[in-house]
Parts: structure tokens; sequence; C-alpha cells
């Protein structure tokens, strides 16, 4: 693999042309020695820090920082990623994910409750899955708790007997409604008025990653419930979010339940603007 694509970079790129090089520690070895050998200006996406999440071993800890020296440019997903990598000031760009904007489908549960939703993972370590399930049993009866996501056997078997050992414990409905895409999702989502992102706010991924599912909440139209942490707060939508100060289910009802439907709220208009940014940002570094 990395032969292959040492002998592609040799081949097809020119002196000073612009590369765009999503970051991994697989084939950083080829790209590293092709730019040295053609010095094409590089731009780097970088998403993760993998050494901050996964013991990668002394010579590959030390090879992803060279690599992240050796670009000319950056993209990445928050900008507190930016303030740790790009030490020597080099251009960049930050871009929290998917900024495609879904128009309104009209669609609704028609049943007068507030729907609240969580989609993403069920991986015990980030468990957001679970924090959202038991932050049900403090909601009121007109709210209805929605869990949509993936994981393992284990771990699917294990959120739908959460669920099951939970509504017996709440005046709000729940319910597992399993692995959606495309535009069954979301027309289920904006279906929703609130999304969660309940992830657990200790985890060492927190202190750079964003979450995805709080702009594919956005896109949609629904107001978003996170944890308060520091790659969510300093983002571009920072402040159109509500937030929760401790990992809780008390305090997650209690941040669902402040929430003000009757304010000026536009989860898609911020979301186009962001794309607009990035735009300009990316074709900045891209000419320079």
């Amino acid at each position: 693999m990395q032969a292959v694509l040492f002998v592609y970079l040799i081949l097809h790129t020119e002196t000073n042309e612009k590369v765009l090089v999503y970051h991994s520690v697989g084939y950083g070895n080829a790209v590293f020695w092709a730019k040295k050998l053609k010095k094409f200006k590089m731009i780097l996406e970088v998403e993760e820090i993998y050494q901050n999440v996964q013991n990668l071993g002394f010579i590959k800890n030390k090879r992803e920082y060279r690599d992240f020296r050796l670009a000319d440019g950056y993209i990445f997903p928050t900008k507190l990623l930016n303030d740790l990598i790009n030490v020597e000031h080099k251009p960049y760009a930050v871009i929290h994910g998917t900024y495609h904007v879904e128009p309104k489908r009209n669609v609704s549960f028609q049943d007068n409750k507030i729907h609240v939703v969580y989609a993403g993972t069920f991986d015990s370590k980030k468990g957001g899955a679970a924090a959202a399930i038991s932050a049900a049993k403090w909601l009121p009866e007109n709210y209805h708790v929605h869990i949509l996501g993936f994981g393992s056997e284990q771990e699917i078997q294990k959120i739908k007997d959460l669920v099951l050992e939970t509504v017996p414990q709440t005046k709000a409905a729940i319910s597992y409604d399993g692995l959606l895409a495309g535009e069954e999702y979301i027309q289920f989502i904006q279906k929703c008025h609130i999304g969660l992102s309940t992830q657990n706010p200790d985890a060492s991924f927190n202190d750079t990653s964003f979450p995805s599912k709080i702009l594919s909440y956005m896109a949609n139209g629904l107001r978003v419930v996170t944890v308060r942490i520091p790659a969510i707060e300093t983002s571009a939508i920072g402040k159109d979010v509500y937030y929760y100060e401790e990992q809780t289910p008390e305090k997650i009802a209690e941040a669902i339940l402040k929430i003000d439907f009757h304010d000026a709220y536009d989860g898609r208009k911020k979301i186009a603007v962001l794309d607009q940014q990035f735009c300009g940002d990316l074709k900045e570094i891209i000419l320079k």
C-alpha cells in the first residue's frame, strides 16, 4: 500500500502543487518521502491525534508529530486541535463536520409530545446512549426519548435491555428505534424537537474531537443539548446549543426542560453560514 502510494505521488505531483492529505499513521512514510522528493505543498486534514486514543508505540508516536510538522496547511475539526498541532501558525481552516442543510420534510409524530432523540454510537466508553436513557427518568409525561444508533450485538442488546428496564421507571415515553439511514433517518430526526449529545466528558477524545451528531441535529432543525466541553464551547456553534454541567441524568433532563421553543433559533441558517465561511477559508489556503 505505501509503495503504491509513494509511486503514485512521485509520478502525479509537481513542485509546489497543493495536495490534500488525510492524516493517517498507516501511510505517513509514503507521503513524507514523496513530499521530500517532489516538494509539493501538503494540506493535511487532521481529525484526531491518534496516539491520544490508542497505543501506537514510540516510533509511530514520533512519526505522527513529524507528519504534522511537515504540512504546509491544515484542516481541523476544532480550533483546539489547531492550537495543539499548528505551533508554527501555518494557514488552516476549521470544519466541524458536514455542513449540508436538510430541507424541511414537514413531518411530525402528531401526538403533542416533545420528542427527544439520541442518535449515534452505543459504545459504552462514550456512554452517550446510556446517559440519554437515564435522563428519561427525570422527564414528565409529555416527553418521548428515542434511541437510535449502532454498535456490536452485545452493545445493542445492552441498550435494548436498558430501555426496557427504564420504561416502568419514568413518566416519559422511551423507545429503542433501531438504526436508520438515508431518507428514513432524516424524516425520523425531523419529527423530533431536541437532539442529545451526551457522551462521557472525561474521555480523552473530547479534548480535540467534535461530536458530528450536533451538526446533523442542527442541519435538520433540532435544538441540541450537550455536555459542556471546550471542543464544543469554543466552536463556531458554541452559543447555539444548550449545555448541562454535570454528567448526571438529573442535569441532562434539567437542560432539556429549560429549552425555549419560542426563541429565534435557526440551526439550518447557522449551518449554511458555516458552510460559506469554510469554503472561503479553504479557498484562501489553496490559493496561498
